[in-house]
């Protein structure tokens, strides 16, 4: 006649092998989670990212990409810089300001060797620094018409024949500046383009083609 004890420890060890069995298929998930790169949170003042969309669109727009210099400023955490290399492997110049942000585009960048990231003000930024590029692609921050200075400031850094595409806020100073200009193509996005991305603010696309804009 088994004993109690024993019929407890028989029970146990059952219980212990079915269990075994679980985690022997389960296995390869735990392996993979343990391997995996943790998420990463990073934010940055007035930080909000170009929606996957928008940056495919804006990169399709700025034309032929192969063997041009390519400039994106405040480049935040990447989501342009990944669209123009889905499409090209040429050069570019990547400019951040927020250490928190140019860290994670150092993560990204690092093996890039056609790939130039500068953490600096954008504003302070000149040609003599950077260069001139054939194209500029850019989401500049909205706060205060800072988007109209970040524009205008790249303009200066538009090669002849070059093209820049940025978005803006459509508010009335940014359409004063730009609607309606001769070489400005505007754009008034879908309302609620940048919802997913935690903001509600009307926003527009603007293309600007250097030969066709005054100084």
């Amino acid at each position: 006649m088994t004993s109690p004890g024993r019929l407890r420890l028989l029970a146990l060890r059952d219980q212990c092998e079915a269990v075994g069995k679980t985690m022997a298929v389960e296995r390869h998930r735990f392996d993979a989670l343990r391997e995996a790169e943790a998420p990463r949170a990073v934010s940055a003042f007035n930080l909000f990212q170009t929606p996957e969309v928008i940056a495919a669109r804006m990169v399709s727009a700025c034309g032929p990409l192969d063997g041009r210099r390519i400039l994106e400023p405040s480049a935040g955490l990447g989501r342009l810089y990944r669209a123009i290399r889905a499409r090209t492997d040429a050069n570019v110049t990547l400019v951040e300001i927020a250490p928190q942000c140019a860290a994670e585009l150092y993560r990204q960048t690092q093996y890039d060797e056609q790939a130039r990231l500068v953490q600096a003000d954008f504003l302070t930024c000149s040609a003599e620094r950077l260069g001139t590029f054939e194209v500029i692609v850019m989401n500049p921050p909205f706060k205060q018409g800072t988007d109209i200075r970040h524009i205008r400031h790249a303009i200066t850094l538009l090669a002849p024949g070059g093209r820049l595409v940025s978005l803006c806020y459509a508010g009335t100073r940014q359409r004063r500046e730009f609607e309606g200009r001769e070489g400005v193509t505007w754009e008034l996005l879908p309302p609620g383009s940048f919802k997913a991305e935690g903001t509600g603010a009307e926003v527009a696309l603007v293309t600007i083609d250097r030969e066709l804009t005054a100084n």
